[in-house]
């Protein structure tokens, strides 16, 4: 019993030390931003962004909000695409733009659209961060737009509440063995 325990450990301790080693040999563009920004984990493309977009709008109201990038290289370009689908409608000015990044860190956008039809929608981002040796590196979020009021789901009437707050939901299986 001993024996097992002390073999899993090293084995974990092993895993862990190999899993560390690649990371620091890794040379793709995201780990690289990373290094030098100490705080960002997410894979792709070093990218966060914050926006001013009003909480809820209602259906056919236009609006215009601001869309701040901010990257962690100091080299290339930032390429940014964005795409709506159904409720909402992007005005042809706000579905790209480019940055130089070696003008500093933040990058805004104004971002136009009319909202259609009542729901929660998306704007999609795809921003694409190359340096200036052509490596390229993608980060991809969502920008949630609620249209008109909020409608709570219904919840799943087989969701149980255990005694820690927990929800689950217990589904009944067949097993069989051959």
């Amino acid at each position: 019993m001993m024996f097992s325990k002390v073999f899993t450990t090293s084995l974990t301790a092993l895993a862990m030390t190999l899993a560390a080693g690649c990371a620091a040999n890794s040379t793709d563009l995201a780990a690289h931003s990373a290094q030098k920004a100490n705080n960002y984990l997410k894979p792709g493309a070093s990218v966060n962004y914050t926006h001013n977009l009003k909480p809820q709008l209602s259906a056919g109201e236009s609006t215009i909000f601001k869309l701040t990038l901010k990257e962690y290289y100091g080299e290339g370009q930032l390429a940014v695409n964005l795409a709506a689908e159904g409720g909402i409608s992007l005005f042809a000015s706000s579905t790209q733009a480019s940055f130089d990044m070696t003008q500093g860190p933040n990058h805004e956008m104004d971002v136009s659209f009319t909202a259609n039809s009542n729901g929660r929608h998306y704007i999609n981002v795809v921003a694409e961060a190359t340096n200036d040796r052509g490596q390229s590196s993608p980060r991809i979020f969502s920008i949630p737009v609620q249209v008109g009021p909020v409608i709570p789901q219904k919840p799943n009437e087989n969701m149980i509440t255990l005694d820690s707050g927990e929800n689950i939901i217990s589904m009944e299986a067949q097993e069989v063995i051959k």
